[in-house]
């Protein structure tokens, strides 16, 4: 390709070859070989000596090509080291004002907020306040989800602040009702959960909607006559967001593990089996409809099976059926 019509790479290239090829060369030879000017010869062969591609010889004012390893070693290696040691002095900096930020950060929120406990009647601002939470979470997010009275679009867009928080290394725990599994919108929730780097178990312990961030902040639904409700309260209050945390364990402790093979059938003896220790237990059907995640209906439906397979004419007789077959302590063995 004539001179003029290449690029500087490819210039700085065709020269390389040449000097390359010919061993120990002038500038004024290569410019006469290859039809360039010297100028732009002797421009070249700068560049070439900053990447230590060519060696000059002042006494004979010529050059020699060199290894480009060679010039690898001189020149990327000493750049890799000190790339290296600015990372680690970045990573102590980081660890060293942590802490302090962190208290930092809680003093300015108390600040802000003047409240520790928070009645949120405005969809928009628990959003608010859940995200700037979530947002500043360094350690590990809690979140319990019911089927029932949950939100869907307030359970996808926590979802996506947690996937936020796992990838900036926050450990994420999700708690499910076992209904769960075999419920098809929030079996695909699991999944997703799952898949985002959250760990994901089931229980028939999770009756309402709970997100702990740190031993900062939870947020929980208030107090309603019939269990459920739609304002939230916010918790900013040390001792009650411990209190909430020791719950939130004790039930993971328990639960089930969800490992995305287990199939909608297996989930179906697991809401059976808490049923059961639920009817053992003297609770009313509104009650156990609610910790399960499903309508009163669907719950009789559960009921009549339970009694069907143990043979019983009665909740009496099935509690017995149930406790002789050793069923009540456990959540399997109804098929």
């Amino acid at each position: 390709m004539p001179y003029g019509q290449e690029n500087d790479e490819d210039i700085a290239l065709r020269v390389y070859e040449y000097v390359l090829a010919h061993h120990s060369v002038t500038v004024p030879e290569i410019a006469a070989d290859i039809g360039m000017p010297g100028t732009a010869v002797a421009w070249i062969m700068r560049n070439l000596r900053k990447l230590r591609l060519v060696r000059y010889c002042a006494e004979q004012e010529t050059f020699t090509a060199v290894d480009p390893d060679s010039a690898r070693v001189e020149l990327v290696l000493p750049l890799e080291a000190a790339i290296y040691e600015k990372r680690r002095e970045l990573a102590l900096v980081h660890r060293q004002l942590g802490r302090f930020a962190n208290a930092y950060k809680r003093h300015l929120r108390a600040q802000q907020r003047g409240e520790l406990v928070v009645t949120l009647e405005n969809p928009r601002e628990l959003w608010l306040r859940l995200a700037d939470s979530i947002r500043r979470g360094y350690g590990e997010i809690l979140t319990m989800w019911p089927v029932n009275g949950c939100r869907t679009g307030l359970l996808d867009d926590t979802r996506s602040l947690t996937l936020e928080a796992v990838q900036r290394g926050v450990r994420v725990r999700a708690l499910y009702p076992h209904t769960a599994r075999s419920h098809p919108s929030f079996r695909a929730n699991l999944q997703k959960n799952r898949e985002t780097g959250a760990e994901v178990r089931t229980s028939d312990e999770v009756s309402r909607f709970l997100v702990i961030v740190d031993r900062e902040a939870a947020f929980l639904p208030a107090a309603s006559g019939d269990g459920a409700s739609s304002v939230v309260t916010a918790m900013y209050e040390p001792v009650i967001v411990e209190l909430l945390r020791g719950t939130y364990e004790n039930i993971w402790q328990s639960a089930c593990s969800f490992d995305g093979a287990t199939t909608p059938e297996s989930a179906l003896d697991n809401v059976k089996g808490s049923i059961l220790k639920m009817l053992a237990s003297g609770l009313k059907d509104e009650v156990i409809a609610r910790r399960v995640g499903t309508s009163s209906r669907t719950l009789r439906r559960y009921i009549s099976a339970i009694m069907e397979e143990l043979d019983a004419e009665s909740r009496f007789q099935a509690g017995v059926a149930a406790a002789n077959a050793g069923l009540v302590s456990g959540t399997a063995g109804l098929r």
